[in-house]
């Protein structure tokens, strides 16, 4: 067998190394890749407590493959979620049917599930530091009207109302980059609320 043709072998050193240097890359990029100040917000549906959810859900991704507005997302567990930057959620609970574990149960009233409470940025958004926007209001105006303007059309959100779907976020034209604030470069967060249970 020619040398080119033979299987490569470490020695025990240059494994560590190589080990080493992966395992230093994966720390390095949890701390330099922007992470959310806020707890990730779990799919509709997930009413179990947090042990028995984690426990059920097996991380398929089948809730994630079937949502019609691509509002739910995986981190690095496989653990679904909801942020907004990528979709929002409408509670069509299609996710809640497509479960195959039970980790999401359909809640007795799906239109008033309550997801998570959207907060502003008030030094990242645009009405707020300068002028002229207006998408969140726009965008929840057809939806939960829970943004209300003031006189200057800068955006409050009443948290009455507000059932977290992401809208806001979606549509908030500030680029997906980290800030020192809410951490997700747009002008507006979502924040995890606790369930009662």
């Amino acid at each position: 067998m020619s040398d080119h043709n033979k299987p490569l072998q470490l020695s025990r050193r240059d494994f560590l190394r190589v080990f080493g240097g992966l395992a230093a890359g994966g720390v390095a990029a949890s701390i330099l890749i922007p992470q959310p100040r806020f707890p990730r917000v779990l799919p509709p549906g997930a009413i179990l407590p947090a042990e028995s959810f984690r426990a059920a859900c097996n991380g398929c991704g089948k809730c994630v493959a079937v949502c019609p507005h691509n509002a739910l997302r995986q981190n690095m567990f496989a653990a679904p979620y909801l942020d907004g930057l990528s979709g929002w959620c409408d509670l069509c609970m299609i996710c809640v049917h497509a479960c195959p574990t039970g980790a999401l149960v359909l809640p007795a009233e799906p239109l008033k599930t309550k997801l998570a409470l959207a907060v502003i940025d008030r030094n990242q958004c645009i009405a707020w530091v300068a002028t002229g926007c207006r998408f969140c209001y726009e965008k929840c105006v057809t939806l939960q009207n829970a943004i209300t303007i003031d006189e200057d059309y800068r955006p409050y959100v009443d948290e009455q109302l507000c059932n977290g779907c992401g809208a806001c976020v979606n549509v908030c034209p500030r680029p997906d980059k980290v800030t020192r604030d809410l951490r997700t470069g747009k002008a507006v967060a979502l924040k995890a609320i606790p369930h009662d249970r």
